[in-house]
């Protein structure tokens, strides 16, 4: 029998993964997970800079519903978007687990592969970023589809040989509204 933590997990750690687009460019469904992740970021921000444990959580739940019903079309821009959500989650809600409960180890292996800024990717960690993936495999059911999706698909599209690569396209908004939290 699934445990209820099970789906939760399940879901949410959607945010990493996504669903993949099906060959030759059949899917249910034409919305991106990396459209619908920018779309929801000023939300996810507003909540988060709460640094209430509520609001935390239902932060981590517009993740989920924002990648739900959706293709991840490009690796690497889900990837850097990913980074970007993880680093303003991690100091404001400590005590939460990104994406979900018992993962909380895949923030820290995919903030290895980026510089301070997010914007850089650091190829040269792609070693241990996946060795720390491969650890965090044993306590996280869903680790293996967040390294693939890392390691093995985002990172040869875009290291090719460098040590590092600056990342230029936008990911998430440049400004959010006022805070309505």
């Amino acid at each position: 029998m699934v445990s209820v933590k099970e789906i939760i997990s399940f879901c949410a750690v959607a945010f990493f993964i996504g669903t993949a687009k099906a060959a030759g460019g059949n899917s249910t469904t034409d919305v991106s997970c990396e459209d619908k992740l920018y779309d929801s970021f000023c939300e996810y921000k507003q909540l988060v800079l709460t640094q209430e444990r509520e609001k935390c959580l239902e932060a981590r739940d517009i993740l989920n519903e924002a990648v739900s019903n959706c293709v991840a079309e490009d690796p690497v821009k889900r990837m850097v978007q990913s980074v970007h959500y993880v680093r303003l989650f991690a100091p404001n809600c400590p005590n939460i687990e990104l994406p979900s409960d018992g993962c909380g180890q895949l923030p820290t292996c995919l903030q290895m592969l980026f510089d301070r800024s997010g914007q850089r990717i650091r190829c040269c960690y792609k070693r241990a970023a996946d060795r720390c993936f491969a650890r965090a495999e044993k306590g996280c059911a869903y680790a293996a589809g967040v390294r693939d999706l890392f390691i093995n698909q985002a990172l040869p599209e875009v290291c090719k040989g460098e040590q590092s690569v600056r990342y230029r396209e936008t990911v998430i908004p440049s400004s959010c509204p006022a805070s309505q939290y």
